[in-house]
Parts: structure tokens; sequence; C-alpha cells
């Protein structure tokens, strides 16, 4: 065996892992990509990429919205995918774009062409210093909520939580999630379904996870 350690001597620090709660990031821009499902399939995605404080660069994928219906839940009408990326989007400008409202409206077409639209908006504003908002997930790791909307009594749409902007502030729920994450054990089978009752409290104010659509 042959050892070369020159890619040891060129190596960095990787950064911590992200962990949830507020951070501080810089906004490194918006493009559009495709992942590759389990099945072979492709999803079209907008990617949002920054550069996290203390731990580098990191990248958040936003699915293209499959549907637009909006369906009746326990606690009133939920808002639909398009809902949630919509309200993303909307997140995203005006995080950096002093002129989001205007650029917001300009916005038509395929779901590439609305990529290449919030590019075109934001690309000026690369570098602007921004706050982020990450939430634990199933899987062990923290990212940025993809469910954001909600839709008022009166059929309007509206912004359940912010994900990212200049003065971020996490909900009771929110930082319940993150307590829970941080004291994680395995479930005790005897109090699964008063977990279970206590979990559903909570997504009366939000989603409980922020899944890919």
């Amino acid at each position: 065996m042959k050892f070369d350690f020159t890619g040891a001597a060129e190596a960095k620090s990787g950064g911590s892992a992200l962990t949830p709660g507020i951070k501080n990031a810089k906004f490194n821009g918006v493009e559009f990509g495709t992942i590759e499902g389990k099945d072979g399939s492709e999803y079209n995605v907008l990617t949002l990429n920054l550069d996290v404080e203390n731990h580098g660069k990191f990248s958040q994928n936003f699915f293209e919205p499959e549907s637009d219906e909006r369906n009746e839940g326990q606690w009133g009408t939920m808002a639909s995918q398009l809902d949630h990326f919509l309200i993303v989007v909307r997140e995203i400008m005006e995080a950096v774009d002093p002129n989001a409202k205007a650029d917001l409206k300009k916005l038509t077409g395929s779901f590439k062409k609305i990529v290449a639209g919030i590019k075109e908006a934001t690309d000026p504003y690369i570098g602007t210093e921004v706050k982020i908002k990450l939430m634990p997930q199933k899987n062990g790791y923290a990212s940025m909520p993809s469910y954001v909307a909600r839709i008022t009594k009166n059929g309007d749409l509206a912004i359940a939580t912010w994900i990212i902007g200049k003065d971020l502030t996490l909900s009771e729920a929110e930082m319940k999630r993150i307590n829970n994450a941080k004291s994680a054990a395995p479930t005790d089978m005897s109090k699964k379904s008063a977990a279970a009752a206590e979990m559903l409290e909570d997504m009366k104010k939000e989603a409980d996870d922020d899944l890919p659509f």
C-alpha cells in the first residue's frame, strides 16, 4: 500500500454539525436543481445556498409543489403544497431583496422560470447577512422547515413561521420540539398513547414534520 498524505495535508475542518435553533448565515444565492427519488423519479427543487456561521456551506432544497389543494383538517383548512412554497419564496426574497414585493409579483411561468426569476432578483444581494431557523427532523438532522404557511379563518393565505430573515424568534411550540429532540430517548410503549396525544396538540399550531412533498 502506498501512503500519500497530500490530501490530508490540505484538508480543512468541516465545521461543527448543524443543531436546531436560530443561526447566523450569509445568503449565497438560489438555483434550480433536480433530485432523484428512491423510485428513480426526478423531482424539481429550488435550492437555497447559505454559509452558516461556525458550520460552513449549507444548502436547503424546497420541492416543486405537486398540488394546490387545501384539505380540511380537524382544526380548519390546511395550507396546500403550493401555499407553503409561495410563502417560502416570499420569505427568502424578503430576507435579502429590498424590492421583494414588487419582484414577487413579476414571477410567472413554469417552476424552472420561477426559480430563474428568483435568482435574477436575489443574485445582486449574495453575501447578505441573514438569520435562519433550523428544526430537528425525524432522521436526526436539523433543517429549515418547509411547512411555513397557514390559512386563516377567512380563507386567506398567511405566514405560520419565518424561517429566514433579519429578526427571527422561536415559538413556544418550536422551543418545545427542540427541547424534546435534545432529550429524546427510546419510546416507552406504555406511554405511546399519551405521547401521541401531546404531539397532536402541538400540531394545532404547526406542522410536526418538514419532509419533502
